[in-house]
C-alpha cells in the first residue's frame, strides 16, 4: 500500500507582513549586492517582516517566531540599517509618493510642518541621553517628532526627557536641514518659546509659529495645527515596541519610529489605488 504523500507545509504568514507592493517599494534600499564576497542566503524580506512582527508586538528578540530569519540575523540587519540610514530613506520615499499620488495630491515635499514631543518610561534596558521630565513626571526619553502637515513623520530625534523641547528641536531641524528639506513654516506649543524662532530664522529653517491655548479653554482641547502631530503619536503609539524606551540605544529607539511611521503611507497609497 503506497503511504499517502506528506502536504507541504506552507510557511506561517503574519498580519504585520509586508505585501507585495510595499516589498517593492522597499526592495531596491535593502537588496544591495555586494561586488565581492559570497552570495547573500538571508531572506531579506523575512528579515523586515520580522522587525515589523517585533514593532507591533513588542516581543523580545529572543521570543521572534522561528518562521523568520534567526534573532541574532534579524538583530544585526537592523543595526547595520540604522547605521546606514536606510529606514529614513524609505520613509522620505513613502512620504513624498503618499503626498503626490495620495488623495491629498500635494506638493511631493512638504513646506508646512508641525513639532512635538512625547515622553517614554525607560525600561531596565537603561542606556545613555535618560533623564526626568519634571512636567509629566516621567524618567526616560523624549521623542520629538517633526510631521508635515498631513501627519507623515519628517523627522524623528529621541533624547533625554530632562532636555528642554526648545533645545531638542534644535537637533530635529537641523538633521531635516542637513537632508535638504526646507520648511516655510512650523506649527508648535508654547513649551517652544523663546530663542528657537529666531535661531531659525537665522538658520534659515523657516517661520515657526506658537499655536495659543484657546480663550477660557480648561482641559484638553484640540488645538489648530497642533492636532496633526499629536495624531500621528496616537497612530504610531498603536504599536507595544513603543509602548516604553525598550532600547540602549537612543538611535535604535529612533529607528523603530520610522519603521512604524514606514507602514503609514502603505495603507494610504493603497486606498487611493
Amino acid at each position: 500500500m503506497v503511504a499517502p504523500a506528506t502536504p507541504a507545509v506552507q510557511p506561517e504568514t503574519y498580519p504585520t507582513d509586508l505585501t507585495d507592493e510595499q516589498w517593492e517599494v522597499i526592495r531596491p534600499y535593502v537588496e544591495v549586492k555586494a561586488k565581492t564576497g559570497p552570495k547573500r542566503r538571508v531572506n531579506l524580506r523575512a528579515v523586515i517582516n520580522g522587525l515589523f512582527y517585533k514593532l507591533k508586538s513588542g516581543c523580545q528578540w529572543e521570543l521572534l517566531p522561528r518562521s523568520f530569519p534567526p534573532k541574532s540575523t534579524v538583530h544585526d540587519y537592523f543595526q547595520q540599517w540604522t547605521k546606514k540610514g536606510i529606514w529614513v530613506r524609505i520613509n522620505d520615499t513613502l512620504r513624498r509618493r503618499v503626498r503626490v499620488e495620495g488623495e491629498a495630491r500635494e506638493h511631493v515635499e512638504a513646506t508646512g510642518g508641525v513639532i512635538d514631543t512625547q515622553s517614554a518610561r525607560s525600561s531596565v534596558a537603561g542606556g545613555p541621553e535618560r533623564g526626568f521630565d519634571g512636567g509629566k513626571k516621567v524618567f526616560g526619553r523624549k521623542r520629538h517628532l517633526l510631521t508635515d502637515t498631513l501627519g507623515f513623520l519628517i523627522t524623528a530625534v529621541v533624547h533625554s526627557a530632562r532636555l528642554y523641547d526648545g533645545v531638542g528641536a534644535r537637533q530635529v531641524f537641523a538633521m531635516t536641514k542637513a537632508r535638504g528639506i526646507t520648511l516655510k513654516k512650523v506649527w508648535a506649543d508654547q513649551t517652544y518659546r523663546g530663542v528657537l524662532g529666531p535661531w531659525m530664522a537665522t538658520n534659515g529653517m523657516g517661520e515657526l509659529e506658537i499655536v495659543e491655548r484657546l480663550v477660557g479653554q480648561q482641559g484638553f482641547q484640540v488645538q489648530p495645527k497642533r492636532w496633526v502631530v499629536e495624531r500621528t503619536h496616537a497612530w504610531l503609539s498603536g504599536n507595544r515596541q513603543l509602548s516604553r524606551a525598550y532600547d540602549h540605544n537612543p538611535r535604535h529607539s529612533e529607528s523603530w519610529l520610522y519603521l512604524a511611521s514606514i507602514r503609514l503611507p502603505g495603507r494610504r497609497l493603497a486606498k487611493a489605488s
